[in-house]
């Protein structure tokens, strides 16, 4: 059992959140990608956005997790 495993919701949830902000933080150091109109983004409501695929789960899972910025108002998202 690893120690994340036994920690509560509440901190779980954390722990994701760190992730995240960690994986958007790296994002900004590398070339501007293309934009593109498949998202609208809940913020502002343009549909300028980039976007890239991972896999977050196991490897045995197919299902890759995208992740989008909005190129006019910097809100990002994500969604698998």
């Amino acid at each position: 059992m690893r120690i994340e495993d036994m920690a509560s919701d509440e901190r779980k949830k954390e722990i994701e959140n760190i992730r995240m902000k960690a994986l958007f933080k790296c994002e900004h150091g590398q070339k501007r990608k293309a934009t593109i109109d498949q998202f609208v983004c809940g913020k502002c409501g343009k549909s300028e956005c980039t976007y890239y695929q991972m896999q977050t789960r196991s490897a045995d899972e197919p299902a890759m997790t995208t992740y989008v910025t909005c190129v006019s108002c910097n809100h990002h998202w994500k969604f698998c």
